[in-house]
């Protein structure tokens, strides 16, 4: 099985004698091994990986107690924690049962339909898998597991059928060997596939039939009656301006009535184990300066990190902010969705090639200027709870930072406030069309 599938090689080889993150500590003496085991049954078979990484006996405990509060399982916190990287946990899970490991897949290769590919790129299933052809045209299975129980997996992995033609590999590698292939597709579905579904909603036709034969009549009548009627129309013209003024003032007045809602309360106090899986996207152009910023604001946001996934959408030739993203220590859970360029170059077309991307239950868009407030996301998952599947977008309030640095400044903070909790509160509560912003809009995953 060595050296047929290119890139690949055996797992002791891939991980060297085994991979040697930096070595964890426990803050006290160790637990015992039955301690362990009553919040992590499956510690007897994962005991070898885990010293071979270096994983301390108060770390596993930690993990394993953090995973039962969460709702989730031992790998997904393991990887979440960041103590180990997913290629070093993966060849050394091969290693120790003596399995082929690919560090990265040759797209090429690849044996998938593309409806398949578009089903695992968002897929948060337990057993991901594909088939990749060798170099000498046999098929061999590739098993990605993502949170599989290491007992299931063990079974897998000793069969002796299976063995002298199974590969495995890591989540991320196999979901990029995807990637790369489907890559195309989904930019045409980016560009087009609005249009070709539904025509009326898309921006592609600049203009509607019916919309240039009214521009046309009012090219012709505007004109043509200051020409004969020059004081009647310019009196016709003020009154129409003025009554669309006095009823946008009219429809201020009445928003200003609105009681600005309030912040529910016990939000930090939401179970952990109760809360869905949340992504978050931004789309980013020549934004090198402020990705620092952005990374830390994100990383402030209160929800399970083995729960979220954050990617970071960024035009495969901007190697600006590309090069600055490659300069940070990007957390497990933050990914960087490279485009490749086409035009046009928009933020809906980079939204809409990594929206088939995202696993999450519920997706966030922001703006790489945005500082989300710690606790939005569980203020948004609470408010989507509390309403039920009627309630389909929630859009968070934008507030100005400089608003005391000047007059400008002080008037953009006070339109601001004046649109997100009075206008648009007034006009959600009556069910009438509200304009969206395009940032720290929320939705259910399923758009």
């Amino acid at each position: 099985m060595d050296g047929e599938i290119t890139g690949s090689r055996r797992a002791g080889d891939a991980a060297g004698s085994a991979p040697r993150p930096k070595e964890t500590k426990p803050a006290g003496p160790d637990p015992s091994d039955e301690l362990i085991g009553y919040f992590f049954p499956e510690f007897e078979i994962w005991r070898p990986i885990l010293a071979r990484l270096r994983i301390a006996p108060g770390i596993v405990l930690k993990l394993a107690s953090r995973a039962t509060a969460n709702g989730t399982d031992f790998q997904s916190e393991l990887l979440a924690s960041d103590l180990v990287s997913e290629r070093d946990l993966f060849a050394t899970i091969a290693d120790e049962f003596d399995v082929g490991f690919l560090e990265e897949i040759d797209p090429d290769r690849l044996i998938m339909k593309p409806e398949d590919r578009a089903l695992f790129l968002r897929s948060r299933s337990k057993h991901l898998h594909a088939w990749v052809m060798g170099r000498n045209g046999v098929t061999h299975p590739v098993i990605a597991p993502s949170g599989m129980r290491l007992t299931e997996l063990g079974k897998l992995l000793r069969s002796n059928r299976l063995k002298p033609i199974l590969y495995l590999t890591s989540p991320s590698a196999l979901r990029r060997a995807i990637l790369a292939r489907a890559s195309m597709a989904l930019v045409k579905k980016a560009r087009n596939g609005l249009h070709e579904r539904f025509p009326a909603l898309s921006a592609k036709d600049v203009i509607s039939p019916w919309q240039a034969a009214m521009l046309a009549v009012l090219l012709v009548t505007v004109p043509l009656s200051l020409v004969v009627a020059t004081w009647e129309a310019l009196l016709a013209l003020h009154v129409l301006s003025s009554l669309f003024f006095l009823a946008c003032v009219g429809l201020r007045f009445a928003a200003a009535t609105v009681q600005p809602a309030s912040t529910p309360s016990g939000l930090e106090r939401i179970p952990a184990d109760t809360l869905p899986f949340y992504s978050v996207l931004v789309a980013l152009h020549r934004e090198s300066e402020v990705v620092s910023q952005l990374v830390e604001a994100l990383e402030r946001l209160e929800w399970p990190r083995s729960k979220l996934e954050i990617k970071l959408v960024c035009e495969a030739d901007d190697f600006e902010t590309l090069a600055a993203l490659s300069a940070l220590r990007l957390p497990h859970h933050v990914e960087v969705v490279r485009v490749p360029p086409s035009l046009p170059r928009t933020k809906p077309k980079a939204l809409d090639y990594a929206l088939p991307l995202v696993k999450g239950d519920f997706v966030v868009l922001y703006d790489a200027e945005d500082r989300p407030h710690r606790l939005q996301l569980r203020e948004a998952w609470h408010r989507f709870a509390s309403a039920g599947d009627e309630l389909a977008c929630l859009q968070a309030p934008l507030q100005i930072s400089n608003g005391g640095q000047g007059v400008i400044p002080l008037l953009f903070a006070f339109e601001y406030t004046a649109l997100f909790r009075g206008l648009l509160p007034w006009l959600s509560g009556r069910r009438t069309p509200l304009p969206l912003g395009g940032t720290s809009n929320h939705f259910r995953g399923i758009i």
